[in-house]
């Protein structure tokens, strides 16, 4: 509990991972057999719901815990009927109710402890929810603002085109600066409360890792070689998203870049940059050297970008395919060596 609610850095707490993959398990095989109106509702339900039984499990394994000490305190028999008890006992003090009272003064000692336990484990609770559905709020909101500028599910061609056609292409500066914010959030947040990856946005047709893919590409896109001059602030954007994505699939397990990628075909770019230019979008070298340029910059972030799109059951779409790659499965246990070390 003290990893997940109060340590402010991504270190995997493995009773809450076990106890949100096994939800979230259950839930997605359940979504996966459904028909597409009932999936998403289920699929909704991951994040509520895995947090939910964490929550409950934390209070299940506090209340065993002072049932076993007050059992032994109060020398309770060996029995069925004192083992209940002793359970009964430890639920009184847990939540304060003072139904049942112990046999002896190291029994009472211990009942205060227990109910002082579950003052803070509730306090805690209190502070901890809203923490979480405030980042939640805080992530959504730049992503409805981009679906609104490029259209849902957002593509980095929308979004390139639209800011061309309204006469924005010059002022695209103030979505580098912007999303280089969220990113820094985002890495932040998603680490240290890992379940916000696994709430959905507000739209059934967008995903906050769509969204994060369109700016990376776009990003990547101009400083590839599309528009009328590099911009610096594309740059920083990039490294921004990438030391995020970098961060949210490592604490997921998930492998560095490999030698293979990208994989997005160059036939999908290719028929990006032809429609920017037959819009009038000036490139500033041609198609074989805008693929080199847009493929390293893609190379540094795909693999984790796809992890975080199956993580979060992303709605594909021509640059974010669906994909189910076995580094996609968050494993058990994560060390946070792993986690820091992940771009080593």
């Amino acid at each position: 509990m003290t990893r997940t609610v109060l340590l402010p850095r991504a270190v995997p707490a493995l009773i809450a991972r076990v106890v949100f993959l096994a939800t979230r398990g259950v839930l997605r095989a359940a979504a996966l057999r459904s028909p597409s109106r009932r999936r998403e509702e289920l699929l909704s339900l991951q994040a509520p719901m895995g947090l939910f039984a964490q929550l409950a499990t934390w209070v299940i394994l506090v209340a065993l815990g002072f049932a076993a000490v007050l059992w032994a305190a109060d020398g309770r028999p060996a029995s069925l009927a004192g083992v209940g008890d002793a359970l009964l006992e430890s639920g009184s003090s847990l939540t304060t109710l003072g139904l049942e009272h112990p046999y002896r003064p190291a029994g009472e000692a211990l009942a205060y402890v227990e109910a002082t336990v579950g003052l803070v484990l509730l306090a805690l609770v209190i502070t901890y929810l809203p923490t979480v559905y405030g980042a939640f709020s805080r992530r959504e909101a730049l992503v409805s603002k981009l679906s609104v500028r490029t259209g849902s599910p957002p593509t980095a061609t929308g979004l390139l085109l639209q800011s061309w056609r309204l006469g924005r292409f010059d002022q695209l500066e103030e979505v580098w600066d912007l999303w280089e914010d969220w990113f820094i959030q985002v890495g932040e947040t998603h680490t240290s409360f890992p379940q916000l990856s696994f709430f959905r946005s507000t739209r059934a047709s967008t995903s906050w890792v769509t969204a994060a893919g369109a700016v990376l590409d776009a990003a990547a896109l101009v400083d590839a070689g599309v528009g009328p001059a590099p911009n610096s602030r594309a740059q920083l954007c990039l490294g921004a998203g990438i030391d995020a994505m970098f961060r949210m699939a490592s604490y997921f397990g998930a492998p560095g870049q490999g030698a293979d990628w990208p994989r997005l075909p160059r036939e999908t770019v290719a028929a990006t940059l032809t429609e920017l230019a037959d819009t009038g979008v000036p490139l500033r070298c041609d198609e074989e050297q805008a693929w080199r340029n847009f493929a390293r910059w893609r190379a540094q972030y795909e693999r984790q970008l796809l992890t975080m799109a199956a993580l979060a059951d992303a709605v594909p779409t021509p640059w974010l395919p669906q994909t189910d790659f076995p580094q996609h499965r968050p494993p058990l246990r994560v060390t946070g060596h792993a986690v820091d070390n992940a771009r080593d």
